[in-house]
């Protein structure tokens, strides 16, 4: 299976496509990744994620991508700050391993092999029937069932590919720079979680120096549906919460003690990490609040009301609906299609008070917060929710 510049030249980019149409331009704007000029530089970073990976959506053209992406690893070139590193001066290697990483965790779908590739079934003469609407601009053919099928078939290829990305990432795992090492232990686990391969991360925890490093790592090994459990006793609290998050782990009550234990202070959670990890998309409170919600159900409200009081204590209306959000919905949980609860019960309610303690909650209107509460039934401002505590 090739990578790099040759798939760049041998891939019929007119009989693919991506989130805006056939992939034509891929060509011109994939070649910006090995450009010197920073503003080509960017753009071409940009496109990546706006027309190949749009908002975690795979597409048929994100299969060659990533293989062209993947075969610039080795290139020396990739080691130069990238434009939008910032102060950190990351590598543009560090962007390209991100990307491989992200692209994987989309298209890491349960399924068989066999499964999957029903779900692509597709006749040639569909397939080209398709093609040739989204080069008429035909809106309507984004809804029908023949681009899903290609859409699975863009997830079966990637797993196919998995050993060869697996191979263009492992030389890094050992490279010199920690933050790349770290980079590429987490493209490494999604790859092998991806494809169902197995995971030596031996090399590089070998060279691990830092908390960072180690819970990367241990994430990786999760990630990848490795046992974790044998750090749910480690003296740091963030390797023993990062243990915890393993899907392996989800019905350990000793990881569930662990992930209460780390939300006793939501504050100092977020101060784990001088680079986060990727498994934590924003501040590590939310991951690690959404994960207990998940691991949970209704029974267990009362016993995670004190975890949920201290999220609403330090949360605003930009961050409720992530600290707040997953608890909420584990309080009030409830049959669909049934109102909202006109007799909250006494764990309800204090669920409620304590979003009514915090004015910074309610200091602005924030749609996703709203959204929430909309959909558990409740009211959607202070003065409906002090209502419901008060009836």
């Amino acid at each position: 299976m090739q990578t790099g510049l040759d798939v760049l030249h041998t891939t019929d980019w007119d009989r693919t496509f991506h989130a805006y149409g056939v992939s034509g331009d891929a060509p011109g704007r994939l070649s910006g990744l090995l450009a010197d000029d920073p503003d080509t530089l960017t753009r071409s970073l940009d496109y990546l994620y706006s027309a190949m990976l749009h908002q975690g959506t795979l597409y048929p053209a994100t299969v060659p991508t990533v293989l062209f992406v993947a075969g610039l690893l080795e290139r020396p070139d990739t080691g130069r700050p990238h434009p939008e590193a910032g102060a950190g001066r990351e590598p543009l290697r560090a962007a390209l391993l991100g990307f491989l990483r992200d692209t994987a965790e989309s298209a890491a779908i349960p399924g068989t092999d066999a499964e999957l590739a029903e779900r692509a079934r597709l006749s040639p003469s569909e397939r080209d029937r398709v093609l040739g609407a989204i080069r008429a601009d035909d809106e309507q053919v984004w809804e029908e069932p023949a681009l899903e099928a290609l859409t699975w078939q863009a997830v079966v290829d990637l797993r196919a590919a998995a050993p060869v990305l697996r191979d263009a990432v492992q030389p890094l795992l050992t490279c010199p720079d920690a933050l790349l090492r770290s980079r590429a232990v987490e493209a490494a686990a999604a790859v092998a979680a991806l494809g169902g391969l197995d995971l030596d991360l031996s090399g590089a925890a070998d060279m691990a120096e830092t908390r960072d490093e180690a819970a990367v790592i241990v994430l990786a090994k999760g990630e990848a549906g490795g046992d974790t459990s044998e750090f749910l006793t480690h003296a740091d609290p963030a390797i023993r919460a990062c243990a915890a998050l393993a899907p392996a782990l989800s019905g350990d009550p000793r990881a569930t003690r662990v992930l209460v234990e780390a939300l006793e202070d939501p504050r100092e959670a977020d101060q784990w990490f001088g680079n986060r990890p990727a498994a934590f998309g924003g501040h590590v409170r939310f991951t690690l609040v959404r994960t207990l919600a998940e691991r949970a159900g209704p029974e267990d409200a009362a016993r995670l009301l004190p975890v949920h009081r201290r999220m609403a204590a330090l949360s605003s209306a930009y961050t409720a609906e992530a600290d707040c959000g997953p608890l909420l919905d584990l309080a009030f949980s409830r049959a669909p299609g049934n109102g909202a609860p006109h007799e909250p019960t006494a764990v309800q309610k204090a669920y409620l008070r304590a979003l009514l303690d915090n004015d910074d909650i309610w200091a602005g209107t924030v749609a996703n917060f709203s959204v929430r509460l909309k959909a558990l039934g409740l009211p959607m401002d202070r003065e409906g929710v002090q209502e419901l505590v008060d009836a």
